[in-house]
């Protein structure tokens, strides 16, 4: 089991293809959930929580609506219009934020809009100030999220080979 974490903390510290993320996640013995899928409090009973609300819409996205239920969301991206990545995915899902309590976003979803916004062609940190703001109002008790799993987005461009034959 600590193996598998390292190697995913260590996946998760750089670019990968998602396969190799569920690889690890399936790793020996059957197929483990994500961490926002298991949730026991202290004592270890279930911890009683307000699930975030998830719809699927017909273009194969997801639209999560977490409640603001702790004092940070606890997400981390990376990427946007400024990096390789142009879309912003989630690289991480602190135990300790909203968004785990809460379930529904998951490490390597692409964030499509934030309280329908539009983050195409927005830098990193103006996402993450996007992110933070929405967080932030107190005039909301949720943020929403439309989200694409990263294996089906065709957004992001995918590297090609092209092999010349000569006659």
């Amino acid at each position: 089991t600590i193996l598998i974490l390292k190697e995913l903390a260590h996946k998760l510290s750089r670019s990968f293809d998602m396969k190799d993320d569920q690889n690890i996640l399936e790793g020996e013995g059957g197929m483990r959930r994500h961490q926002s899928m298991q949730r026991l409090a202290r004592d270890g009973l279930p911890e009683q929580r307000d699930p975030a609300r998830v719809v699927h819409d017909e273009e194969g996205n997801l639209r999560i609506t977490v409640k603001k239920t702790k004092p940070i969301l606890g997400i981390a991206i990376e990427g946007g219009a400024n990096t390789k990545h142009p879309l912003p995915r989630i690289i991480n899902i602190n135990e300790n934020g909203a968004a785990f309590y809460a379930g529904g976003l998951e490490v390597g979803q692409l964030i499509l809009q934030v309280d329908g916004t539009r983050v195409e062609g927005l830098q990193h940190q103006d996402v993450a100030r996007l992110i933070a703001e929405s967080f932030a109002r107190r005039d909301r008790e949720e943020i929403e999220f439309l989200v694409v799993e990263a294996k089906k987005s065709n957004m992001e461009p995918k590297p090609t080979a092209l092999i010349f034959l000569e006659a």
